[in-house]
């Protein structure tokens, strides 16, 4: 530091020079000795030039080296200051860089040793990290730790001061990793669950948590724009649908307070589907975070009412798919054996082996038709993904299908495969209709079902049969129906369909779904 050294220079100075004059007006003055008078002025010459110059000479260096000194401590302290500076803002960098506490608890301890040059240990909800060297300790408020330095010289409120701003930094790192261990529980609710007063309370539960409300409860909007209750803990709330107005009005816009304490929030997503309503103390500074949950919520009833209008859609299509079946199907078949019996009733008099063979045909039409019955009141008895698993789903249902139609089934599923619940809804219906395709037309002696997974694409199941097989072109009458709502299904989930198939040479449906 040039201050510093300045001041080292002048006390060198301060010792150097006033000997050093003292010395050169002696020997000047006895230089000239031979050349003058001696008298009393000489001795008085001597005495002034030989003392007082350097006493002033020293005098001057002393108030020059206390200046110099001052400014080396004012220097000293700006650095000083400077570091302190350097080291809370490094604190507050390191938090926000940190994934988690131990690793903001090692960052910061790091940190302050570096910049401010001396051994510094940190401990905060039992993650420790940093030098112990038996200093200095002071707590950190509200947090279970504290903060231990050696600095050069010890200075309690200057560390107080510091483990404030490490804890506040702390705190928000904690902070943060609640708020993302929510939106990961509230994310994983969201894919784990189907039913919507299930899904609604298990989200509910974690938001309470978070928000470390008393109590909480989801209104859903119905058609007629009444609030319905769906959801209520420790709330008193109307057990009742009930219209919107007042407060609760205001709620469908904004984030609004029904009284001191309890709080409601829009469920908002495009258009307003309910009311988030919790009951807490401090809940006015979470509210950025609970209307964004609350926009999740929104999300997921949104989600849940159209997987409940797809389902009413889908109920539809498979009424009228049956209905058409037993159109042409049964319908007709029991049309043609009328006509035969009637056929039979009237060559049993006159022709009895006609009217044998008559029979014979009823007989056997009515066996295919038992079949078929039975072969569809198969295809529509529900299979409990929820129980069984879907792979294990898929091997169950292949197996018993293959049992009831009479032809064998060769199995090729994976370990494992990382599906939504709606790509696997859709790969499993993709496998019922292709089935019963194969067993109503392909009339096979072997079906291989393959289900492979593709990565992060997501996953292909393929249904392969050597049954008689189609032209293409004959798709529309040999289940085309079922084919276009297979294609429709995966397609409105992102994926591919294909069929392709020869007469003779069997039939192959491929689907592929994405994650």
């Amino acid at each position: 530091m040039a201050s510093h050294s300045l001041y080292r220079l002048v006390r060198l100075a301060q010792r150097i020079l006033p000997p050093l004059i003292a010395s050169v007006v002696v020997v000047f003055e006895l230089a000239l000795l031979p050349y003058r008078h001696v008298d009393s002025l000489l001795w008085l010459r001597l005495g002034f030039y030989g003392l007082v110059g350097p006493l002033v000479t020293y005098a001057v260096l002393e108030w020059i080296a206390q200046e110099t000194l001052e400014k080396v401590r004012a220097e000293r302290a700006l650095e000083e200051a400077n570091r302190r500076l350097l080291a809370a803002g490094r604190v507050f960098r390191e938090a926000l860089e940190s994934e988690n506490l131990e690793e903001a608890v090692s960052r910061i301890a790091r940190a302050l040793g570096e910049t401010l040059g001396y051994p510094v240990a940190l401990e905060a909800e039992g993650v420790h990290a940093g030098e112990e060297c038996g200093g200095m300790r002071v707590e950190l408020p509200g947090l279970k730790g504290y903060l231990e330095a050696c600095p050069p010289e010890p200075e309690r409120v200057f560390l107080e001061v510091l483990a404030h701003e490490v804890a506040g930094a702390l705190q928000s790192v904690v902070a943060r990793s609640r708020d993302r261990l929510t939106l990961f529980e509230v994310d994983q609710a969201l894919k784990a669950e189907a039913n919507l007063d299930r899904l609604l309370e298990g989200l509910l539960e974690r938001i309470q948590v978070w928000a470390e409300a008393e109590g909480g409860g989801v209104l859903l909007m119905d058609e007629e724009g009444f609030l319905v209750p769906r959801v209520v803990r420790n709330l008193a709330l109307p057990s009742h649908p009930f219209l919107p107005d007042g407060v609760w009005k205001g709620s469908l816009e904004g984030p609004v307070f029904v009284d001191e304490e309890t709080l409601a929030l829009p469920l908002k997503a495009r258009e307003t589907v309910g009311v988030l309503v919790l009951k807490g103390k401090g809940l006015s500074r979470r509210i950025p975070f609970l209307s964004f949950l609350a926009s999740q919520v929104a999300l997921a009833v949104r989600n849940a009412q159209a997987y409940l209008r797809a389902e009413e859609l889908a109920i539809n299509e498979e009424r009228t798919r049956i209905a058409r079946e037993i159109h042409d199907g049964i319908a007709q078949s029991l049309a043609f054996m009328a006509l035969k019996l009637d056929l039979a009733e009237r060559l049993l008099a006159k022709d009895q082996e006609a009217a044998l063979k008559a029979l014979a045909e009823v007989k056997e039409t009515l066996r295919a038709q038992i079949r078929e019955v039975r072969r569809s009141i198969f295809a529509l008895r529900p299979i409990d993904l929820e129980r069984y698993g879907f792979l294990e789903s898929v091997r169950r249902y292949a197996q018993a299908f293959a049992e009831q139609a009479g032809f064998r089934v060769q199995l090729s599923l994976p370990e494992g495969v990382g599906l939504s619940q709606a790509s696997e809804l859709v790969l499993f219906r993709v496998l019922q209709e292709a089935l019963t395709n194969a067993a109503k037309h392909g009339k096979p002696s072997r079906v291989e079902v393959e289900l492979l997974p593709l990565g992060e694409r997501g996953a292909r199941l393929v249904v392969r049969d050597n049954g008689k097989g189609f032209q293409n072109a004959e798709a529309q009458g040999l289940g085309g129906f079922g084919l276009t709502q297979m294609r429709e299904r995966v397609e409105a989930r992102g994926g591919r369909f294909q069929v392709r198939s020869e007469p003779g040479k069997g039939t192959e449906v491929v689907a592929e779904v994405p994650y």
